[in-house]
């Protein structure tokens, strides 16, 4: 036989290798179908298990029979006073943790200072001169503006940064409410140093879900902007336009509302040991599922015993600041009424968590699902 050549050992050579090449990339594209294919079936069955738990479909009218779910849970007053027994009962706890709150709420975010107050106190008396508003209504156009101020709605005292330090330390405070709550309904001997050491764990979790919570927000904020614009430019002088503007307004904010109510519970779902946020918002959303409006009633009282706390301790404060400063005027630097607004916030984030997780766990509860 004759020996091949050089030329034709090259020839072989770059055959081979376009064959190993055509090979190789052929594997290639083989695995890369797979998992496309397998990426594709999870999708859909992450889509059929999702239409298994809703009952719901896009542009078609979904009967009672398909939605209705039970919700056995105790009366207004009486949740509202299994909250308030669970705080008396372990009032050292939630006491030092409002304190916290408080505490940190001056060192580090500040508060709403005496000559903002003063400011705030001067204009409506101004305004009220001649007696127009009458002895009740300053009153209550001082609180309302404490509540504004205390609640983020004004900058003027405290910066930017200083209202971030301050939602910080309130999550903070949540998450150790939750863990601490877990804790004593479990009949655990706990302090408050244990909470604040091993509950900050999911803060990363929970400002996500913040984060969701703002973005479900984010079409009231726009609709009350769009509404204000509005109103100053004089284009709502007509009654009717008024009347659409108005309720278009409303419906939007109720929407976003009603998109809230599960990521409250995602708040108390991601304090779990493992819990992701966005599987925490999963949970949620499928807790609430056929229960949503009577979940978000719920809440609404919650909103309405703490303003009527907060009317009944911060105005009879507000009487009494006045009249004790127009009779000593040397006392005109103490921060009364500021100071009893912080600790109000305080108390209303820690009442909040242990309403919000006694409710939680009573849905819970209730596992039944959509009929």
């Amino acid at each position: 036989m004759t020996k091949p050549t050089k030329k034709q050992h090259t020839t072989r050579r770059k055959r081979a290798a376009a064959k190993a090449d055509s090979h190789s990339a052929t594997k290639k594209n083989v695995s890369l179908k797979k998992k496309i294919d397998r990426t594709w079936q999870r999708l859909m069955q992450r889509r059929q298990a999702f239409l298994r738990r809703r009952p719901h479909r896009s542009f078609r009218v979904t009967k009672r029979r398909d939605y209705r779910r039970s919700l056995k849970l105790p009366g207004y007053f009486a949740l509202t006073n299994q909250a308030w027994q669970l705080m008396r009962q372990h009032w050292r706890i939630f006491v030092g943790l409002a304190a916290i709150y408080a505490v940190l709420g001056v060192l580090l975010s500040g508060l709403m200072s005496q000559d903002t107050y003063q400011q705030l106190k001067d204009t409506i008396n101004e305004a009220n001169q001649e007696g127009a508003l009458g002895a009740v209504m300053p009153t209550l156009a001082l609180f309302a503006g404490v509540v504004t101020n205390q609640l983020g709605g004004s900058t003027g005292s405290v910066g930017s940064s200083q209202q971030l330090v301050g939602a910080l330390i309130g999550l903070y405070i949540w998450l150790t409410t939750i863990w601490l709550i877990r804790g004593v309904t479990a009949d655990k001997r706990l302090k408050i140093r244990d909470g604040l050491y091993n509950a900050g764990a999911p803060v990363i979790a929970l400002a996500v879900l913040v984060f969701i919570a703002l973005i479900q927000l984010l079409p009231a904020a726009i609709a009350v902007i769009i509404y204000g614009a509005a109103d100053t430019s004089g284009m709502l002088q007509q009654t009717v336009v008024l009347m659409l503007a108005a309720g278009a307004t409303i419906l939007i904010v109720t929407l976003s509302i009603y998109w809230l109510t599960s990521t409250l519970f995602a708040m108390v779902i991601v304090t779990l040991p493992g819990m992701y946020p966005l599987e925490a918002a999963r949970l949620a959303s499928d807790v609430v599922l056929g229960r949503r409006m009577r979940i978000l009633l719920r809440l609404m009282w919650l909103l309405v015993v703490l303003a009527v706390v907060w009317a009944a301790v911060l105005i009879p404060v507000i009487t009494i600041d006045g009249a004790l400063k127009t009779v000593i005027p040397a006392l005109n630097w103490l921060p009364l009424v500021p100071l009893v607004a912080l600790m109000l916030v305080a108390f209303s984030i820690v009442a909040s968590a242990c309403y919000i997780y006694l409710f939680y766990r009573k849905v819970v509860a209730d596992d039944s699902a959509p009929a």
